[in-house]
């Protein structure tokens, strides 16, 4: 199951998960991915004379998703080529972020209806599609979901995070909303964590964030957290990316091997020194041996 939070705030947008995938009553994984970077080119005609075409759109969109792996899989994976190779119509075709989700919700809409049948409530999925829309100049957000209340099923999309905003989804949704009410100024990394801790939810595995750049390009980061000896004492940090220790264990880099380079994000800094100052606090009373 899942929690993920997609949050706007002035000029940034960003979109956050955990990492766990479970598997009914056959078990989970803690490293399944659940953002990702999707890049789209898009095309102008081809010229008749020299046939040839110009690149006029060569973006990365952030994509979430929420419920079932197996539909949210087969839409990104039957998208992620389509969005490479578009083409559009001089005087018919808007080179639009809301053209972009028309188009990934043609695909989400023929695999919902195709695996309803199948696995009913558990084949329903739902995506978090953003990007940077050409037409009108800034990041949009568009959420795909299904009512499935309705017989038969009924498939949308809609814009989401217009003005500044947080929303949640998925099984940790009601917890993450919680924690967000009582601490506002919480980051999306912080109430992740603390559903995560909770153990209450289905929810599990480490930290996953993206966000956009300058360049209006949707990049994946690892995510530094940390790690505190039982005296209170700090032990070590933990590079994490998707639910993975990347320089860790099966991941701890040999001689020959290739260096996973990643940037990394680190909500957690301020909080590290306070808990060292408090160690070292404890330390000068005499409270810890």
């Amino acid at each position: 199951m899942t929690l993920v939070i997609a949050k706007k705030i002035k000029n940034k947008t960003s979109l956050s998960s955990d990492s766990r995938i479970t598997f009914g009553s056959y078990g989970y994984i803690d490293f399944g991915i659940k953002v990702f970077s999707v890049p789209v080119k898009i095309y102008s005609p081809t010229e008749s004379e020299t046939n040839k075409t110009s690149l006029v759109y060569d973006k990365k969109l952030g994509l979430a998703i929420i419920g079932s792996a197996i539909n949210a899989y087969t839409v990104k994976e039957s998208v992620y080529e389509i969005l490479q190779n578009l083409q559009y119509v001089p005087d018919y075709t808007n080179v639009s972020m809301k053209s972009i989700a028309n188009l990934v919700f043609k695909v989400y809409q023929k695999t919902t209806f195709d695996l309803g049948p199948i696995l009913r409530d558990s084949g329903m999925c739902q995506l978090i599609l953003s990007g940077f829309c050409p037409l009108e100049n800034k990041i949009k957000t568009y959420e795909f979901t299904v009512d499935i209340q309705i017989s038969p099923i009924v498939p949308k999309f809609d814009e989401i995070l217009i003005t500044d905003e947080t929303k949640f989804y998925g099984s940790g949704k009601e917890m993450g909303i919680e924690i967000y009410t009582e601490k506002p100024n919480f980051s999306p990394l912080y109430i992740l964590r603390d559903v995560i801790n909770s153990g209450e939810v289905t929810v599990g595995g480490g930290l996953q964030y993206g966000e956009f750049d300058n360049d209006n390009n949707f990049n994946i980061y690892g995510v530094e957290d940390y790690e505190l000896n039982t005296d209170g004492s700090f032990k070590e940090y933990k590079h994490t990316l998707r639910g993975i220790e990347i320089y860790k264990n099966d991941f701890e880099r040999e001689v020959d091997d290739f260096h996973i380079s990643y940037s990394f994000k680190q909500p957690f800094k301020e909080e590290i020194e306070q808990k060292s100052k408090d160690y070292f606090d404890r330390l000068e009373r005499g409270e810890i041996q």
